[in-house]
């Protein structure tokens, strides 16, 4: 899947993989992703 992100988010997102953090760039996407969409304990209010 492409994914296009906005110019600051992708910057921490580069900062994420640069600092050590993550392999990748999909490493950090999909984490996000895991974090706000496969966690049932979650309490979202919109």
């Amino acid at each position: 899947m492409n994914v296009w992100v906005p110019g600051l988010l992708g910057a921490a997102i580069d900062e994420a993989v640069a600092s050590g953090r993550f392999k990748s760039r999909e490493a950090v996407i999909t984490h996000a992703l895991e974090a706000m969409f496969a966690q049932k304990d979650r309490n979202v209010v919109t």
